[in-house]
Order: structure tokens, then C-alpha cells, then sequence
């Protein structure tokens, strides 16, 4: 039993980690905080419950390899190289400046140049699993300031593969560095290009044999293989363990199998990433914190406002408006997982010193703690910029103008649903013009020859502008829950009669949209599960008419949660809301009609069907609440109210043939 000690030290430190990241998701905060919380408490600082210290760091540089494999699985090259100019243009932005704006200070601080540029590195960095997280949580994800953030995110793990290259250069004692530096890449290059070359032609028809075989053990026990090997590997070429997994990661991410290697490897990973994370925070020295409580809120404050200043300029540079640009910058404030990797490489290599590598592990940790409650005030901020913002006409604005156009559509966003109702109009020759904040989207749209505005949809300066005050119809194709109950407000006010459509992920969402005076609120993830429920029901033969009463029915009763009543000045269809079976109609009354010099009272609708005439539409002018003696002429339009089955009556005694008009007519007058 001379191992018991590590089996006991796992014991203390996966009991003490659930009890705590249990406490901590509760409070919604990430788990990583509750890990390292863990190795503070466990480790040699304070309660000293290790007693193999040196085997639970082991373990750790397994589950670190783990890590960065499965980071490299989900880094997929193509889907960085389809956000293009946007991603790469202020990823570069962000970590250039990030480096040298480190770097700079520290110098002048008097930090030695190698270290000023490492706390650079460590810097430059966001954790990419906290904002995950904390986005998922706020339905943020799909929207696009947090595709933005993602994208450069996985540009920062990209490139952190120089940086974790560049250590044992910056490390190096001697001149020349320089050389050293372009020497070490160089050479590194290569390395990287040989595995990557290896990996790439050697593991997909090694695991396509593995895949034949049909065992699911013979598949996880490669997959480790294939990790842990090319870590391994990377050993020996003098890169790094992490590197190499992370290389590894890299190239299986386009072959077939990515997916299941990674859901074959999630809880291996889990398991022991967990321990690197514990292990960091065992290095946390606890009376060094106390004493340096002052310094170290500094870092961290210095650190939080930095990278959210110049992850905002990153965007602004690029023309995005300020509310975006708070959005992104504020999400990328915090120290990444990456920054942990390179810290325990550099401290190892002495790039570092023990009591500065305190001060950044302690505030690198006070980033992540910060980050919910810094993105929940990014949205604040965001709103309060878009309002100040609003008075500022946007470069990217095209020059004609949409004064001259009556009852057109406003699309506002140009991705994938807005692009598809741009040409659903187009093709039924119906007026329109485009809201969206992206501006590569808004110049290529414009090259195209679409008529869009560059702005925010929730600025009313940009409203006006795409002629809401006349519009028929606006329609919100965005996701961005913090900005649509604000615009659609905002169009409201312009315009009672306009038809507002908005489209949301989650139906509870749906009452906010409703009170800021949305007219339809489609949410997907209801229209989802009916279009599901209609495939499956379809599947064993259930005719299209019952399928279609029940969606009918169910839609009504999700929707029911959110009908509210009309908002003071808009106009009477809202009451749909408030009364689901009531349709308001419009007949026509055609050449030839038996209706024409008809009175409306011989008409009897409301005793026979229970439809009222609302009003009739004789152009130029709308006659309200006609009177019983009103004579109905050809080309009249009656505006008719009442239930579905109601308005059904109605047509057929209003679509009547002569003959049986004049009878039903005779057999009325004849009954009083």
C-alpha cells in the first residue's frame, strides 16, 4: 500500500473541488475559480492536506495535455477562415497591442526586457472557457458581438503556439537575441510543420482502420494515444508537452472523427484538468496575498480596464459603433487558460520571479472571479453608448436616401435570415431597405447593389434614416437580447402603425419584446420543437389537417404567456394578442356583386353570423362604423370582425350568387 498516498490525495482534492465548484455554480460563477480556490485551501500555504505533491503535478501535465488537445479539436482552421477580415483583423489588433502596451510600462518600471515581453504574453490572452460560460448563459452566442469574441479568442489560442515557442528563446541567457529569436522560430516552424504533416497523414487512416474494427474502447484508447503521443513527441524536439497536444488537437479538428475523439476524451479531460488547475492553486501563497491585497487589485483593475480598452479599440478601428465595441472589449478583460500554461513553463524556465509569479497568478484569478459581473455591465455600458452614440451618422451610410419611400420593409441585420427575406422581396418587387452593424457585410452588400445602412438598429437617428416613420413593416432578424427591446421601442415610438416582427431564441424572452411593442415575436426554440413535433407526427401517418388544429392549439397556448394588452396608440391588431380567435377581414366587393345598392342592414351579418362591419373603404375615403342604410357600391371594401368560423358564415352569404341573394334577401323581410 505504498501508493495509498496519491489515491489519498485525489480523495481530498476531487471530495474538496466538487463541494466547492457545487458552491460556486450555484453562485454562477465558473468552475475553474472553485479548482484553484481548491489547490489555495489543499496546498502547502494553508491547510497542507497533500502529501505527494509531486505525483498530483504529474497527473496535472496529463490533464494540461488534455486540455490543450481538445482546445485544438474545437479550434477548427476553416470556421476562423470564414469570419476573415473582422476576427483576424482585430485579433492581430488586440494581441499586438495587448503585448506591447505590457511590455512598455514594465520596462520602464525596470523589468528586464525578456520578462517585460513574457507578462505581455501572459496578458494578451482571454480565457475562452469562462466567456463560453458566461455567453451561453446570456444567450449571447449566436449574437454578434459574441461570434466576434469567439473568433478572435480562437485566434489568441492560435496564436499561442509562437508564444509557447518563444519561451526557451526569451529564457536563453546571452546576446544575440535576436538571432536567437528568428533562429528558434525558424527552427520551430519546422518542427511544428513536421508534426503537423505526420499527424495529418498519418493518424486519419490509422483511426479510419482503428473505426472499422467497431470497438468503442479501441477508439478511446487511440484517441488518448494519439494526444498523449504527440505530446510526447513534441518532448523530444525540445517544444513543449501542451504544444504538442495542442497540435495534435489542431489537425484531428478537420478530419471526420473530431467529434467523437472529442466526446470520447471530454471525460478524461475533465478529470484531469481539474488537477492542473488545483495544482496552480496550490502555488498560491495566501499570507503573500494578504500582504499584498493592495498590489494585487491594482494588477488586476490595470489588467481588466487595459484589455477591455484596447479590445474595444480593435473594434472601433474597424468601424464598428461603441456599443459593439464595449460589448467585445469587455468580454475579453479577463487572463485565459493559456496564460496559466505559460506561466507554469516561464516560472519553470525563470522567466519569472516567485513573488511576481504571485502577483500575476492571484490577480489572473481575481480577472476570471470579475468577468460575469464585467460582461453583465458591458451591457449597461452598451445601451448608454448607443444612446450617446446616436447623434453620429456612420461613414459607411449610403448616399441615397429612403425619404421618398412609403410602406417598404426595414430588415434589420444581413446574416443568414436576413439575406434570404432581402431576397424573398426582391423577387415579389417589394420596397426595402437594410439595417446591419457589420460593415465587411454592409460593403460587400452595397457592391451588390442592396440598399443598406450601416448602423445600430436601436439608434433612432438610424431609424429615421431608413424611413421608419413611413415603413410598413420592420423586422428584427438579429439575437441580440440587450439590444432588441430597445429597438424595437425606439421604432414604436416613430411609427404606432408599424408592424414590428422580432425573433428571439427563448420564448421567456418573448413578454419583454412585447411590452417595448413588438407586434409578432417568433421564438426559435418553440417554432423548433413544433417543426419536429409535425415531422414526427407526419412519420406515423397523422393527417396534415389534425397535425396542423394541433400545432395550431399548441402554439397558441406557449404563446398565451406573453399576450398582453395593447399599448395606448397602436393600432387595433394588437387586441390579437388579447383575443386569439377574433380575425379582422377584408372583403372586396367585385363588378357584378349581388351586394351592389344593397343596404347594409338587409344584409343582416350581425344577426346571422355575429360579424360586424367595422368599416367600408370607398378611395379616397373609409366610411367608420357605417350606419344600417349605408348602400354598398362595386369596388367597396368591407372591413369585417369577428371569429374564424364566424367570417366563414359571413363570406358565404357576402359571395352569394344573385339568385340566391335575392331569395335569402325576400326569405328575411318574409320572416319579420
Amino acid at each position: 500500500m505504498e501508493h495509498s498516498g496519491i489515491l489519498r490525495d485525489l480523495i481530498v482534492l476531487y471530495g474538496m473541488a466538487m463541494a466547492i465548484a457545487f458552491l460556486l455554480r450555484k453562485a454562477k460563477q465558473p468552475t475553474i475559480i472553485g479548482y484553484l480556490i481548491t489547490g489555495v485551501l489543499a496546498g502547502p500555504y494553508a491547510l497542507r492536506l497533500i502529501s505527494d505533491a509531486q505525483a498530483v503535478e504529474l497527473l496535472a501535465q496529463v490533464g494540461v495535455a488534455l486540455l490543450l488537445f481538445t482546445i485544438g479539436l474545437e479550434l477548427s482552421l476553416k470556421k476562423l477562415a470564414r469570419t476573415q477580415q473582422v476576427v483576424l483583423a482585430a485579433g492581430s489588433v488586440q494581441l499586438v497591442t495587448a503585448v506591447l502596451a505590457t511590455a512598455g510600462p514594465l520596462v520602464g518600471w525596470g523589468f528586464s526586457g525578456r520578462e517585460a515581453v513574457f507578462w505581455g504574453f501572459l496578458v494578451a490572452t482571454s480565457s475562452t472557457a469562462v466567456v463560453l460560460k458566461v455567453l451561453h448563459d446570456r444567450s449571447e452566442l449566436d449574437t454578434l458581438h459574441g461570434r466576434v469574441v469567439l473568433g478572435i479568442q480562437l485566434f489568441q489560442d492560435l496564436c499561442a503556439v509562437p508564444m509557447m515557442v518563444l519561451l526557451p528563446t526569451l529564457a536563453a541567457p546571452g546576446g544575440g537575441q535576436a538571432l536567437r529569436v528568428l533562429a528558434a522560430l525558424v527552427k520551430s516552424l519546422l518542427i511544428v510543420g513536421a508534426i503537423l504533416v505526420l499527424a495529418r497523414y498519418l493518424f486519419p487512416p490509422l483511426l479510419r482502420a482503428i473505426v472499422l474494427v467497431r470497438s468503442r474502447e479501441l477508439f478511446v484508447i487511440a484517441s488518448i494515444f494519439f494526444a498523449l503521443g504527440t505530446a510526447w513527441g513534441a518532448t523530444r524536439f525540445g517544444l513543449s508537452l501542451a504544444l504538442g497536444a495542442f497540435l495534435a488537437g489542431i489537425v484531428l479538428s478537420e478530419s471526420e472523427y473530431g467529434h467523437q475523439i472529442m466526446a470520447e476524451i471530454l471525460p478524461f479531460r475533465d478529470g484531469l484538468t481539474s488537477l492542473f488547475f488545483i495544482s496552480v492553486g496550490m502555488l498560491i501563497d495566501l499570507r503573500f496575498v494578504v500582504a499584498h491585497a493592495g498590489v494585487l487589485t491594482a494588477v488586476a483593475v490595470a489588467i481588466l480596464l487595459g484589455k477591455s480598452l484596447l479590445g474595444g479599440a480593435s473594434i472601433a478601428v474597424l468601424g464598428f459603433p461603441l456599443r459593439m465595441a464595449a460589448l467585445v472589449g469587455m468580454a475579453l478583460a479577463q487572463v485565459g487558460e493559456f496564460s496559466f500554461v505559460l506561466l507554469s513553463e516561464g516560472f519553470r524556465l525563470g522567466l519569472i520571479p516567485a513573488e511576481r509569479y504571485q502577483v500575476f497568478l492571484a490577480a489572473a484569478v481575481l480577472t476570471m472571479i470579475a468577468t460575469p459581473g464585467f460582461i453583465a455591465f458591458s451591457s449597461r455600458l452598451a445601451q448608454w453608448l448607443g444612446q450617446k452614440g446616436g447623434r453620429r451618422r456612420s461613414r459607411l451610410a449610403p448616399d441615397e436616401t429612403t425619404e421618398r419611400l412609403r410602406d417598404h420593409v426595414i430588415l434589420c441585420g444581413y446574416g443568414l435570415n436576413g439575406r434570404r427575406m432581402a431576397r424573398l422581396l426582391r423577387e415579389y418587387n417589394l420596397p426595402y431597405v437594410i439595417i446591419e452593424m457589420n460593415p465587411r457585410l454592409v460593403r460587400q452588400a452595397r457592391a451588390e447593389g442592396e440598399p443598406i445602412y450601416f448602423g445600430d438598429a436601436s439608434n433612432p437617428q438610424i431609424l429615421k434614416a431608413a424611413g421608419a416613420d413611413h415603413a410598413r413593416a420592420i423586422v428584427f432578424a438579429i439575437s441580440d437580447p440587450s439590444v432588441l427591446a430597445r429597438a424595437i421601442s425606439h421604432a414604436r415610438l416613430r411609427n404606432p402603425d408599424l408592424h414590428i416582427i422580432a425573433r428571439i431564441k427563448r420564448i421567456e424572452d418573448a413578454r419583454e419584446l412585447r411590452q417595448a411593442g413588438a407586434t409578432d415575436v417568433i421564438a426559435e426554440e418553440l417554432e423548433a420543437w413544433m417543426e419536429i413535433a409535425v415531422r414526427v407526427l407526419r412519420l406515423f401517418g397523422v393527417p396534415r389537417e389534425a397535425v396542423a388544429e394541433l400545432i395550431g392549439n399548441l402554439r397558441a397556448e406557449d404563446y398565451d404567456m406573453v399576450r398582453l394588452l395593447p399599448i395606448p396608440g397602436q393600432p387595433l391588431r394588437h387586441l390579437a394578442h388579447l383575443l386569439p380567435e377574433v380575425d379582422i377581414e377584408l372583403f372586396i366587393v367585385l363588378p357584378g356583386s349581388p351586394l351592389v345598392g344593397a343596404e347594409l342592414r338587409q344584409l343582416e351579418l350581425r344577426q346571422r353570423t355575429g360579424v360586424n362591419v367595422l368599416a367600408v373603404i370607398r378611395d379616397p375615403q373609409v366610411v367608420h362604423n357605417p350606419p344600417g342604410e349605408f348602400r354598398i357600391q362595386e369596388g367597396d371594401q368591407l372591413i369585417l370582425i369577428g371569429s374564424r368560423r364566424q367570417l366563414h358564415a359571413a363570406y358565404d352569404i357576402l359571395s352569394a350568387s344573385p339568385a340566391r341573394a335575392a331569395a335569402e334577401r325576400t326569405d328575411a323581410v318574409r320572416g319579420k
